[in-house]
């Protein structure tokens, strides 16, 4: 391994606590920005965020790699020349390098099986990871399962940095063209690729690998995954939910799907028939009312959508000219709806809109929204404007 005199992360991807020398602390835009002489602190970059923690007392908040020095951007200063002591926060830390391992084996399966090659990668709260060819369903769960079989495997991930000449001869995938000296990342006979992330030393300790879903993005597909505790997380979450979905539909665990699919097309066959008697109401109700220029209706049982079928019922059949349908939705709120054939009623939802307290609007021949006054308040309202 080449010396790198400031890039403790890379000796020791284990460590975490150092301590080093201050060389640099300056004032940055909005944090302090300070350079030590070596760090346990990874830098973000390769799709991996930079680690977290603190030095001395002072949080770290971001590590960037700039014009080839490592920046850490903290909350406080430290003085040049001084000695601080660097705590990793081990937890992200550890995390990172569960994912980054995680997406190097199913990026190495997917180039050995399918030739497709990596084109994105992206680590935030899931794994992104995009390919230059199309994927489905049944192709993740393979790749699900063959990656979990090669951590089961606990295989050595081993990290080289062979000499120009040995590149000349040896396979390794990588995004773009590489110069000087290059770092390979090998996961036995999974995966060979030019990489700058911290990884776990052996598959094991990715623990487990899901696969959410996988999708069409742009030309090719883009892989969503979890590795390590995210993924035994998501796993439990998602188990928990089934279970309470499982009591819920009184089915077993594994019969949960099933069971909301009959719920689903039971309640599909109720709205089916809820919506042809409501055509029937509306139907009857029309028929029972008498001919008269206005009909004011207070219609509590009825949606915004079965309002509309009466009102355009009784005046496609001529029962009124105008049609205001009231439903009251607590004891001062109610839904309104006003139709008309004979009457302008942009001019008549302004004075609605400035009598009373409205949220909504319309066109010349409809007016409708909610209205935060009494029913019997709006009535009197409608009355007086709809019928002069």
């Amino acid at each position: 391994m080449p010396e790198k005199l400031n890039e403790l992360f890379y000796r020791d991807p284990y460590c975490r606590e150092f301590d080093a020398e201050v060389i640099q602390c300056v004032k940055g835009k909005k944090y302090w920005e300070i350079v030590l002489e070596d760090t346990a602190f990874y830098p973000e970059g390769g799709g991996q965020p930079a680690d977290h923690g603190t030095l001395n007392d002072t949080e770290v908040v971001d590590v960037h790699r700039r014009n080839g020095v490592i920046i850490h951007y903290c909350i406080g200063a430290l003085e040049v020349g001084s000695t601080v002591h660097g705590v990793i926060d081990w937890n992200r830390r550890f995390d990172h390098m569960q994912q980054h391992s995680g997406e190097h084996i199913v990026s190495g399966i997917i180039h050995q099986r399918y030739g497709y090659e990596n084109v994105g990668f992206h680590m935030g709260e899931v794994i992104q990871i995009d390919f230059d060819g199309e994927l489905n369903n049944e192709d993740l769960h393979w790749i699900e399962r063959e990656a979990n079989t090669r951590i089961w495997r606990n295989i050595p991930i081993e990290i080289t940095y062979p000499t120009e000449e040995e590149l000349k001869n040896m396979w390794y995938r990588s995004k773009k063209e590489l110069e000087g000296t290059i770092r390979i990342v090998t996961v036995d006979d999974s995966d060979v690729c030019a990489c700058c992330g911290t990884h776990v030393r052996r598959t094991g300790e990715i623990g487990i690998i899901h696969l959410i879903s996988v999708e069409k993005h742009k030309d090719g597909s883009r892989i969503e995954m979890l590795a390590g505790q995210r993924a035994w997380q998501w796993l439990r979450t998602t188990a928990d939910q089934n279970t309470e979905i499982s009591h819920l539909f009184s089915a077993k665990p594994l019969e949960t799907a099933e069971a909301v699919k009959k719920y689903m097309n039971q309640s599909a066959e109720t709205s089916r028939k809820l919506s042809r008697l409501r055509k029937e109401y509306i139907a009857m109700k029309a028929d029972l009312l008498e001919k008269t220029d206005t009909q004011i209706l207070v219609e509590n049982d009825l949606d915004a959508d079965a309002a509309r079928m009466l009102a355009n019922n009784l005046l496609e059949n001529n029962k009124a000219d105008t049609v205001a349908v009231l439903s009251e939705t607590t004891e001062t709120t109610c839904r309104y709806l006003v139709m008309s054939k004979s009457l302008d009623l942009k001019s008549i939802g302004s004075e609605i809109r400035r009598r009373l307290t409205v949220k909504g609007g319309g066109s010349a021949v409809m007016q409708q929204g909610m209205i935060e006054n009494k029913t019997e308040e709006v009535k009197v309202v409608l009355e007086e404007l709809l019928r002069r």
